[in-house]
């Protein structure tokens, strides 16, 4: 992604996320087909052409239950309520991982599954920043696996932050 245009928005008025060019924001309607939103706010943005998917919602706790409460707990709680409902799409929980995002640790799952008979890989982060909870879905191909694990490598290390 180095020397490509980025897009830039800033989400929360605290995190700052690039994407690079081929990757559209979807409309509210769009968003509203997705279940992964929820009631939280969300931004999304999906690339046809690498057929990734990148959503971003948020959430402010309470900010003792924050201080109490780390974002490696809230990826296992985040695992343990898709494993069932994704059970009918042949879910497959990988790996429990641990990332950078614009230098905060995010902790997450990655796992497989498949829709119409493709093989498709979800990758789930929670970050805290202060007292909120970033939630990050990464959703792309398994044959683009190695392809797409870099892309989202780069947005990931583009990802700015206001608070420290």
């Amino acid at each position: 992604m180095k020397g490509r245009n980025m897009n830039k928005v800033e989400l929360n008025n605290d995190l700052c996320f690039s994407y690079p060019e081929g990757f559209q924001q979807m409309s509210r309607e769009d968003l509203g087909r997705h279940k992964f939103i929820e009631e939280a706010p969300g931004f999304c943005v999906h690339d046809e052409e690498r057929h990734i998917m990148i959503s971003v919602s948020w959430r402010q706790a309470n900010p003792f239950v924050a201080m109490l409460v780390g974002s490696a707990e809230v990826s296992r709680n985040m695992e343990a309520k898709v494993r069932k409902p994704m059970s009918k799409f042949g879910y497959k929980l990988e790996e429990f991982i641990t990332r950078e995002v614009g230098g905060k640790t995010a902790d997450g799952y990655r796992y497989t599954y498949n829709v119409k008979g493709t093989g498709m890989i979800g990758e789930s982060l929670s970050v805290k920043a202060g007292s909120n909870f970033y939630y990050i879905h990464s959703y792309f191909r398994e044959e683009l696996r190695q392809e797409s694990l870099k892309v989202l490598d780069e947005i990931f290390g583009n990802v700015t932050w206001k608070t420290e």
